[in-house]
């Protein structure tokens, strides 16, 4: 394992479910997300692509296959940004895989899941192309020690000021007082679907402009 760092790719997905293997029959559970691959080949797609589905895509479909490490935050369910080691390919060790995904391992305990919530992840470097492993005692101990990596090089000075990344921070709440930044709180939030907008309603009374 040797961490090569890549420029910061920033994704937004939705949590999925997947074979879930990961806490099951492995121990290490990992969040999927979802990828939009309804839109590839010419099938037609079942709604249009959002940026941020765009972005994931692009992600699944051109960067190397392999174990990347990041840092996540979920939408909704902690305020703190975590460490993450990120498997993004086939999964060559099982036969069932038909599309590539992309499993992030956040290196945190959580007491539920959170399935449906919205992950951000931060992608950083590059740690190892993805393996086949011959049995599953052995790909235990290779997810642990890429989470032992990860871990390390995501304190380590080359990418640890990365955790106070614009992206990573939590959504604000809207206001409810009168000038504490409608505008800016707006701005914030994940960008609106194309053709569709945002609409503010607020109640005369409620702020000092109407």
């Amino acid at each position: 394992r040797v961490l090569r760092p890549v420029p910061p790719v920033r994704l937004r997905a939705a949590v999925v479910r997947g074979f879930g293997r990961g806490s099951k029959q492995l121990g290490f559970p990992t969040a999927n997300l979802a990828i939009r691959w309804d839109v590839v080949g010419g099938a037609t797609p079942a709604s249009p692509l959002t940026d941020e589905e765009q972005g994931v895509l692009d992600f699944a479909s051109t960067h190397e296959t392999g174990i990347y490490c990041a840092l996540g935050f979920v939408e909704g369910v902690s305020q703190e940004v975590h460490q993450v080691a990120m498997s993004m390919g086939w999964n060559p060790t099982f036969s069932d895989v038909k599309a590539k995904t992309i499993e992030p391992w956040i290196l945190h305990k959580f007491e539920d899941d959170f399935y449906g919530r919205h992950l951000r992840l931060l992608v950083l470097g590059y740690i190892r192309p993805e393996l086949p492993f011959e049995s599953l005692d052995q790909l235990k101990r290779e997810i642990a020690a890429d989470g032992a990596f990860c871990r390390a090089a995501l304190a380590g000075s080359a990418l640890r000021h990365f955790v106070s990344d614009p992206f990573l921070a939590p959504p604000r709440a809207l206001a409810t007082q009168a000038g504490a930044g409608f505008q800016a709180t707006l701005w914030a939030m994940p960008r609106p679907p194309p053709g569709a907008c945002r609409l503010l309603l607020v109640r005369h009374g409620e702020a000092t402009a109407n």
